[in-house]
């Protein structure tokens, strides 16, 4: 196939574009310009938030498909429609499991409710409901795909604490700095390493079972986040990693806009098999080292510099172990 994606340049979609590549399709990136590309991609540069002018690049420019990596606003799905629409035979979106809201029983289907809980979560949610409109309207033949937690090689590791992803992670750990995990490191999450989204995209391509549908699109691991720090951890060679338990109700009030990483992110699979016969299988531990491999080599984790609120916090939680056990006795 002749395919387009868009925004192919990141730490996730040039993973697409590798596994685009390495399955045989002939590969466009629509970019900016900033970064480099792999042998064998044909570039166009542009501006997406340009509307009037991304359309009109594409206008005598014939593909068979496009995935959308960087569909963040209505406006952009818009913008997808006015340039693609009665021109492609598939487009892919790639969403994001923030569509989902706090009604959640596990695993998690694509029925669940798609009540956001973020802004971000939000516009994806529009997004998706923009296409499949368009595909119950108009026969626009769209599909999305939702990744929870991305991993990978470019990336930064982390998730479920006060840092997130965390530049200093490594050294954080290295240092026994302590590391507040929300509800103690009890939340489940599914990670999804970057390159299975792309295989996910190239069992999809122009599969007609998947119009008009979404996708949990996550890895094969469903661990605690206190299970993801020991084994980057155990990966350093590091034991007893130092946590306490950070209440994900008192973070959700601090960071409303993080609140999806309060809740359990835990997927069901079973569609994405039954319609593509896909189903993401790289281990979690396998991109653990491949991140820690190269956060080493390319100098990108940073020595750990614990902020005042850090370490205020830190101090706040055992002085509260103290207080606890003192009230216990």
């Amino acid at each position: 196939m002749d395919v387009l994606v868009i925004g192919g340049s990141g730490y996730m979609s040039s993973a697409v574009v590798t596994e685009l590549l390495d399955a045989g399709h002939r590969v466009t990136v629509y970019t900016r310009g900033k970064r480099p590309l792999p042998d064998g991609v044909s570039v166009l540069s542009g501006d997406r938030k340009d509307y009037a002018a991304f359309a009109a690049q594409f206008e005598g420019r014939p593909f068979d498909a496009v995935i959308d990596c960087i569909c963040y606003t209505p406006e952009d799905a818009r913008a997808d429609l006015q340039a693609f629409g009665g021109r492609i035979g598939h487009l892919i979106l790639i969403s994001t499991d923030f569509v989902y809201g706090p009604h959640r029983r596990l695993p998690m289907d694509e029925d669940t409710p798609t009540q956001a809980l973020s802004t971000y979560g939000r516009n994806k949610a529009t997004c998706e409901g923009i296409f499949f409109q368009a595909w119950a309207e108009e026969q626009f033949p769209a599909t999305s795909l939702r990744p929870p937690h991305i991993m990978g090689a470019g990336g930064q590791l982390g998730g479920g604490t006060l840092q997130g992803r965390d530049p200093m992670l490594l050294d954080r750990l290295a240092q026994r700095k302590l590391i507040p995990l929300l509800d103690g490191g009890q939340l489940l999450i599914q990670p999804i390493y970057h390159r299975d989204i792309g295989r996910a995209c190239v069992a999809a391509l122009g599969k007609p079972a998947t119009f008009g549908r979404a996708y949990n699109c996550a890895g094969p691991d469903c661990v605690t986040t206190r299970e993801y720090y020991d084994m980057v951890a155990a990966v350093l060679g590091i034991e007893d990693p130092v946590y306490h338990f950070l209440p994900s109700a008192a973070y959700v009030r601090a960071f409303p806009e993080r609140a999806p990483f309060a809740y359990h992110r835990m997927y069901s699979l079973a569609r994405m098999e039954a319609d593509t016969g896909y189903r993401p299988h790289t281990p979690l531990r396998h991109a653990i080292c491949e991140m820690v491999d190269w956060l080493q080599a390319n100098g990108a984790d940073r020595p750990c510099a614990e902020t005042e609120q850090e370490a205020a916090l830190a101090a706040l939680m055992w002085a509260l172990d103290e207080q606890l056990e003192a009230l216990l006795k």
